[in-house]
């Protein structure tokens, strides 16, 4: 993760651990089993983690393809790609029929607004990190 992303842990409440820069950051916590969260582009991922043992906690982004095409298979220009967590989150325009974003990954609603008409598909970056939307 380059760009900032937020980090939480749990001890006796969620409580702020930071925000990352270059992916990173850093907080002295007594050796313990913490429940962490990070947040990245609206999509939270929790991981419990002994730090007595191994005190990095990491987490990884994947790369998602966005492609779009017609229904004669063709790759569809200028199809706005957003995804829902907690809200619609815009992506941005598909050049060549298609767009890429690290994202966790994630079951997430997916949308093409194309023409005026959203089409949405749900998927499973963490299985497939291409996702394939047909428009008409």
């Amino acid at each position: 993760i380059t760009d900032a992303a937020t980090v939480k842990y749990y001890s006796g409440g969620w409580r702020d651990f930071g925000t990352t820069e270059n992916g990173i950051t850093t907080k002295e916590l007594l050796p313990n089993n913490y429940s962490f969260r990070m947040t990245y582009e609206y999509i939270s991922k929790d991981k419990k983690q002994d730090i007595a043992t191994n005190n990095v906690v990491s987490y990884s982004t994947i790369d998602c393809v966005f492609r779009v095409i017609n229904s004669e298979s063709q790759p569809v220009d200028g199809a706005v790609i957003s995804y829902y967590s907690g809200g619609w989150r815009t992506i941005g325009t598909t050049v060549s029929g298609e767009i890429n974003k690290e994202l966790f990954p994630a079951n997430l609603s997916f949308r093409a607004n194309y023409q005026g008409k959203n089409t949405d598909k749900k998927q499973d970056t963490s299985t497939n990190n291409v996702v394939e939307i047909s428009v008409e």
